[in-house]
């Protein structure tokens, strides 16, 4: 499937939570799980039994990252779709080491940092994206859940203040974070003295950790799925306010799924196009006219006295550029 920038729409804001990607951490017990298992027909990857005392609720416990890669498989099955529609990760940092133990012994170190050039760093990154961006092209919506730090740190002028995030390493605290459109510290507090679990969203002087891509989000809610849900939509009521109704929808977030290139297929379309077209013009008017710009093309993106049938399976995106621009050639 080619791109059209003119047929592009204005994108949506929904007012469905089920769409979004949400990250919570707090101390134990402060019911991150509890508020989890309140999302749209929730699956818990339960890398921890958080969710023993939850009645009725799905889990799959995970041990070791494979798990995870076998759950990715059993998610893309229609009758598992029409079962669940959120994925809660309980917790992430258990599954961001399980995912690292995967990678260290795929490269066969002990260490990521034992992998020359950062190259260690960078397979874990792709392989923890790669994993949860599938998840969410499938349509669900997923939570992940982790426990809670604190740090002093030094600003620019140095000055030290502190500050609560989550305990997930920093490194992959950077990706989720990176993912999240809801992003918020559950803790209690206590009010006239009676103690209430709230949801810390945004903070006043970024002494908590939390935020995320809804800018008129209340700062603070109670803990509650019905809570976070009124949040959204009192954020996205101001920015209907701000943008217009017509940019709202009450219809899930649609995830961009990637194309699933063709090796074989596109290999036919190019010797079936050029075929055709030596056919319809002559093997004369075609070594005249048409010959050298095809060699061009191929010679533009494999390099220069390459040929088609040289090509690999992973310059498969290669093979579909110049089926692209052959198209547009014997338009």
């Amino acid at each position: 499937m080619g791109i059209d920038l003119l047929s592009i729409q204005p994108h949506k804001v929904s007012r469905d939570l089920s769409g979004y990607f949400t990250y919570i951490y707090g101390p134990p017990k402060a019911g991150k799980t509890t508020l989890s298992a309140q999302f749209p027909k929730p699956l818990i990857l339960a890398t921890e039994r958080g969710y023993n005392a939850l009645v009725g609720v799905f889990a799959q416990d995970i041990t070791k990252w494979s798990d995870i890669k076998q759950v990715l498989k059993e998610l893309a099955k229609a009758e598992v779709k029409a079962k669940f529609s959120t994925i809660v990760v309980d917790t992430v940092d258990r599954a961001a080491a399980m995912c690292e133990k995967y990678i260290c012994a795929q490269k066969g170190v002990s260490a990521l940092n034992e992998v020359p050039y950062g190259g260690g760093w960078s397979a874990l990154k792709r392989e923890f994206e790669d994993v949860f961006q599938t998840i969410a092209q499938l349509g669900y919506a997923i939570v992940f859940i982790s426990h809670v730090k604190e740090g002093s740190f030094k600003r620019q002028d140095g000055s030290e203040y502190t500050q609560i995030y989550p305990s997930v390493s920093t490194s992959y605290n950077s990706i989720i974070e990176g993912m999240a459109d809801i992003y918020g510290y559950i803790h209690p507090v206590f009010k006239d003295g009676q103690s209430e679990v709230v949801i810390t969203l945004r903070s006043t002087d970024g002494s908590i950790r939390c935020g995320g891509r809804l800018k008129y989000i209340p700062w603070e809610i109670p803990c509650s799925y019905d809570d976070l849900v009124k949040a959204l939509n009192t954020a996205i009521d101001k920015e209907a306010q701000v943008h217009g109704e017509d940019l709202i929808t009450t219809e899930r977030n649609n995830f961009v799924v990637e194309e699933e290139l063709d090796f074989d297929k596109l290999l036919d379309e190019f010797n079936s196009m050029v075929n055709k077209l030596v056919e319809t013009v002559g093997e004369e008017q075609f070594k005249e006219n048409y010959s050298s710009k095809i060699v061009y093309i191929i010679e533009k993106y494999l390099g220069k006295g390459k040929k088609i049938n040289q090509c690999t399976r992973d310059q498969v995106e290669m093979i579909q550029m110049i089926n692209s621009e052959i198209k547009d050639l014997i338009k």
